[in-house]
């Protein structure tokens, strides 16, 4: 992993840990930055539903069909964590 990788993934870490259940922590999240990332347990939506729930209800450049942006902070009832520890 490059040591920019490893650094974004380091500040989701330290996230989730500090902040409990939340998208940063959740095993369906792939991040985009230490912000935002997609929600894989959703299903695609076009390119234009894809970033309405981060705020974002235009931009200048399209935007693939894909996945639901969500923020690290979020969380859904799909939450799922393997690596916590009970």
């Amino acid at each position: 992993m490059s040591s920019k990788k490893e650094k974004i993934q380091s500040i989701i870490d330290v996230f989730a840990k500090k902040h409990g259940k939340c998208c940063a922590g959740c095993d369906h999240w792939r991040w985009h930055n230490s912000l935002v990332g997609d929600c894989i347990q959703t299903v695609p939506v076009s390119g234009s539903e894809r970033l309405t729930f981060v705020g974002m209800s235009s931009i200048s450049a399209p935007v693939a069909a894909g996945h639901i942006v969500t923020p690290r902070d979020h969380c859904c009832g799909q939450y799922v964590d393997t690596d916590q520890v009970n």
